[in-house]
């Protein structure tokens, strides 16, 4: 009778644990999520153009100076000086992930936190960073992601309009992946006849990539195709050049220079480039 009433007993505890487990699984998931939300601050991830006040857009501005903690580049934290005032502004050289890693410290304190980067914080910059950290550390906090004037059409717009028409944005940076893939996107995307648009030119390497890319393209693109180079976009040392693909070899470059490759379209017309916009009469774009 003893081992039976045993052997029930041990029924029993199995079915409770099968219908307590889940409950109690989700009753922990649903407290690390509240403490969270009580806990955490929020973090901004804030795009600010080329750094000149006039392109600074009131969405970003009013983040900022909302931040308790603003986080970027010593360069780009001087460009926002005037918003910072009292801010505790962290600027010592980190790497991407360690900046997500401090903004995500400081949020879950209950602060809130700005990591800034110029030109747009979706392209090339932090947002991919800071959000991949969070996927695989299974963090989950609040976060804004607020756009900004990216360099590509802050260039595009000093040179006239070399994007009117489809285009392909491709870095060249050497610490960026594979650049034998970079370089086949580049082939594939300059044989379907796109503007192509190259950030990051120069590296650790030097303009090592920007001789592969003019020797790749000598197949393919007409050696008088327009080329911009605009450097320092939107700053006070901003500087234009429009040359032809032949020249960009021999051209001189700096490390915020950006590179814009027209199609077969692209023509020149006084200190303009100009990729037209294809339409039928009548019907519109």
């Amino acid at each position: 009778m003893k081992n039976e009433f045993s052997k029930a007993e041990s029924h029993v505890l199995e079915d409770i644990l099968v219908i307590f487990t889940p409950i109690l699984l989700l009753t922990a998931i649903l407290k690390r999520d509240y403490a969270y939300c009580i806990m955490s601050g929020k973090v901004y991830l804030i795009g600010i153009g080329s750094g000149n006040p006039a392109d600074l857009t009131p969405r970003a501005e009013r983040a900022i100076v909302e931040s308790q903690i603003v986080i970027g580049h010593d360069f780009s934290l001087e460009l926002i000086r005037r918003l910072l005032k009292e801010k505790q502004a962290i600027g010592q050289e980190m790497s991407p992930l360690e900046r997500s890693s401090v903004a995500v410290g400081y949020c879950l304190k209950g602060l809130s936190v700005a990591i800034i980067s110029t030109g747009d914080p979706g392209i090339y910059a932090i947002a991919a960073t800071f959000l991949n950290y969070l996927k695989e550390k299974e963090i989950i906090i609040p976060v804004e992601v607020i756009p900004g004037i990216t360099t590509s059409s802050n260039a595009a717009a000093i040179l006239g309009a070399p994007i009117g028409n489809d285009f392909a944005v491709i870095s060249l940076s050497d610490q960026s992946g594979s650049w034998s893939s970079a370089l086949e996107r580049l082939e594939q995307a300059a044989a379907a006849d796109f503007v192509l648009v190259l950030y990051n030119p120069l590296g650790k390497l030097g303009n090592k990539r920007v001789l592969d890319v003019c020797g790749a393209l000598g197949s393919i693109r007409n050696p008088k195709t327009p080329v911009g180079v605009v450097s320092g976009a939107g700053g006070k040392d901003e500087s234009v050049q429009i040359i032809n693909l032949e020249d960009l070899p021999r051209t001189r470059l700096s490390a915020d220079s950006l590179i814009i490759i027209g199609s077969s379209s692209t023509c020149r017309y006084a200190d303009w480039m100009i990729t037209p916009r294809t339409y039928q009469p009548g019907i519109g774009y």
